[in-house]
């Protein structure tokens, strides 16, 4: 069940990650390499509670569609996912590279999505070979992304429990 005090982190939580999405919007593209840290209030916010979190990556799409397509799918497909992805698979498994394979997963589905499905190259090229090698790729590339995400998402994580119970 979600509580109030959950629906109020979640809430503070998907406007945070909308804001970090939104940097090359109200800034500059060359900020862009900044959007990577939309993902830590999701994870933050699933590792605490899924149900929230799943809310919290829904809230936030909707909020950067609002104010920009090409940033909200690059959310939904990249950075949401792996936030969402990583921080309920921490909730539910305790394994790491579980963890990591069963994000990978999900991130190399939607950068498939953006990269076939819409024509949204992620590398801003095309992957040269056959498809089954470019999805090989993606996903090699999904579990380096991450593995080092992951690492550190979980120190961010730790770093907020312990210091936040003091106040």
């Amino acid at each position: 069940m979600i509580n109030t005090k959950n629906i109020i982190i979640g809430s503070l939580f998907a406007a945070i990650a909308a804001l970090f999405q939104l940097i090359p919007v109200f800034f500059s593209e060359v900020l862009v390499f900044l959007t990577i840290f939309s993902a830590v209030p999701i994870y933050i916010v699933s590792r605490i509670n899924p149900k929230t979190g799943i809310l919290s990556y829904l809230v936030a799409s909707i909020i950067v569609m609002i104010l920009s397509v090409h940033e909200g799918l690059f959310f939904l497909c990249t950075n949401g996912i792996v936030g969402i992805s990583l921080g309920i698979c921490s909730y539910y498994i305790k394994k790491e590279s579980a963890i990591w394979i069963l994000s990978s997963i999900a991130l190399t589905i939607t950068l498939s999505v953006m990269n076939y499905g819409i024509g949204i190259p992620v590398f801003g090229m095309k992957i040269p070979g056959v498809i089954i090698i470019q999805i090989l790729i993606l996903f090699l590339v999904s579990v380096t992304y991450n593995i080092f995400y992951y690492y550190f998402l979980k120190f961010i994580y730790r770093y907020l429990k312990k210091n936040l119970r003091s106040i």
